[in-house]
């Protein structure tokens, strides 16, 4: 019996040999440059606002539409590449299914930060004409939520595919730069939201995916075989000979006899 789980050791050769390598110096330039952002932050957000502003009003309205419609692009490709994995094996399901929840996990965290510091919309507290309304009193400033998504969404997208990096990582730039343009945020507020959003999800998911793989084995071989179906593999007879699997089944899952008994052929 193999004293480490080697489906679990692959799941994570998905992300590179891990996501430590360099994780100290990205942080500390995104801290940097965060705290540089602050520093010039309303000078940073008048001269962006006000350009926006200047600029013909169709140009105003697109700024608002990408920062909406940009998340709901970034969630359907993120919802059809979760899809695909379910026949791609139970490895890459375990990697999906993490990422969504850490990209929700991203998202929750950022709303508690952002009742905690309560910091005011530039909208509320410079005297700038924006583009779109300013958001109703209660709704703090940093991190941005719209930010944090998009780079969660992102984020998950490259873990799964990373050739899908040249529509997501520009499209979450466009929605971060469009919730300064339109007014809404800070620069700062941007930068640390996506920040969270990026760290959650690839931390996240590179953490718990080998568990998530092999809870996700134990659940084939003991559910039913509705949920196999469920989980995107093919049903096998529950004494079934586990060197013969089943239509659609995962090559690296553990043998799908139940626990403590073996087979006799």
């Amino acid at each position: 019996m193999p004293s480490r789980d080697d489906g679990a050791v692959d799941v994570r050769r998905r992300f590179g040999g891990g996501p430590v390598t360099g994780a100290l110096s990205a942080a500390v330039v995104v801290v940097v440059v965060t705290a540089l952002l602050f520093v010039v932050r309303d000078a940073a957000y008048r001269a962006t606002a006000s350009g926006a502003v200047a600029l013909p009003s169709v140009v105003g309205g697109f700024f608002e539409v990408v920062g909406e419609l940009g998340l709901v692009v970034l969630a359907g490709v993120a919802a059809v590449l979760t899809w695909r994995a379910r026949s791609q094996g139970l490895q890459h399901l375990a990697v999906a299914v993490v990422a969504a929840v850490a990209t929700v996990t991203a998202y929750v965290l950022s709303e508690v930060v952002k009742g905690f510091v309560r910091e005011e919309r530039p909208c509320r507290t410079l005297s700038v004409h924006t583009v779109a309304t300013c958001p109703a009193p209660g709704d703090w400033a940093w991190p941005s939520n719209h930010a944090t998504i998009a780079g969660a969404l992102a984020t998950a997208i490259v873990i799964l595919a990373p050739v899908w990096w040249r529509l997501a990582v520009p499209l979450t730039l466009a929605v971060g730069a469009s919730r300064v343009l339109t007014g809404a945020h800070y620069w700062h507020d941007v930068l640390a939201g996506l920040a969270v959003g990026v760290f959650v999800v690839w931390f996240g998911t590179w953490a718990l995916a080998p568990a998530a793989h092999r809870l996700l084995q134990r659940s084939v071989v003991a559910g039913p075989p509705g949920w196999r179906r469920v989980v995107g593999q093919g049903y096998v007879p529950r004494y079934a000979d586990a060197d013969v699997p089943g239509e659609g089944a995962d090559h690296d899952a553990e043998p799908l006899e139940p626990p403590g008994e073996t087979d006799e052929d």
